[in-house]
């Protein structure tokens, strides 16, 4: 019986694409000219890929589908030392979280949501169903968005990239939540768009559940997700049918 439910955020609760996506393909440029590396359309396409764009598309393994900002530093740096382009991971995480900050929570940034989030949260507490966020984004842009959304009071817990939290499927968020909550962890389902929230899941005894609201497709789960939602719309139905279990 899910009894409580920890959310990611980008492709789930919020579209993915409109923010994240217009935000790697403005960064990248910024950050070479930030770093004295002309902004080529190689070098943007090259580093674009190292951070799992092509073509405009978003591979749903990539570092950008799911990785923190220090990971995505140190893919780029290792990524830019082939080309014999020192710079620090520390400094580069700093810059790279700096850009994606300022794009995804400037006047410009665009939640766009699947469903009424506000209305969709209300009805799971009213179902005493406890609220938590388990996100690779920061701290202050998780808190923005649940704030936008005017969802932020309602939520338990808000598990973010704080510099001292490991990022998903490292089991500090799923830990933090099961604690603040008091639940068994085969009571706690993970909402998410990538196989990494199914790996989450599944390596903490949770219930895994993934949606096709993100960068993943069906076959991207590998038939290891619990429930596969079109949306998170779908899941006063699946909280339903898991009581009845």
């Amino acid at each position: 019986m899910i009894k409580g439910i920890l959310f990611d955020k980008d492709g789930t609760l919020i579209d993915f694409f409109s923010l994240w996506l217009k935000a790697a393909l403005e960064t990248v440029p910024v950050f070479l000219r930030h770093n004295g590396i002309e902004p080529t359309a190689e070098m943007q396409e090259y580093i674009q890929q190292v951070i799992g764009i092509e073509k405009e598309k978003v591979d749903p393994k990539g570092a950008l589908a799911y990785k923190s900002y220090g990971e995505i530093a140190k893919d780029i740096s290792a990524a830019l030392e082939e080309k014999q382009i020192y710079l620090d991971a520390e400094a580069v995480r700093q810059q790279i979280e700096t850009l994606f900050v300022e794009n995804v929570t400037g006047n410009g940034a665009d939640y766009q949501q699947f469903v009424n989030v506000e209305e969709l949260i209300e009805t799971l507490k009213e179902c005493g169903i406890a609220i938590g966020l388990a996100t690779a984004d920061t701290v202050g842009s998780a808190t923005a968005c649940l704030e936008k959304l005017n969802v932020l009071q309602e939520f338990d817990y808000v598990g973010a990239d704080d510099g001292i939290m490991q990022p998903k499927p490292a089991p500090d968020m799923f830990e933090r939540f099961k604690e603040q909550t008091g639940l068994d962890a085969n009571e706690i389902a993970v909402v998410g768009d990538t196989y990494n929230d199914i790996v989450f899941a599944k390596e903490n005894g949770g219930i895994a559940i993934g949606v096709l609201s993100g960068v993943s497709s069906r076959e991207d789960f590998h038939g290891e997700a619990d429930y596969v939602l079109d949306s998170i719309g779908e899941l006063p139905d699946i909280i339903e049918a898991e009581a009845k279990v």
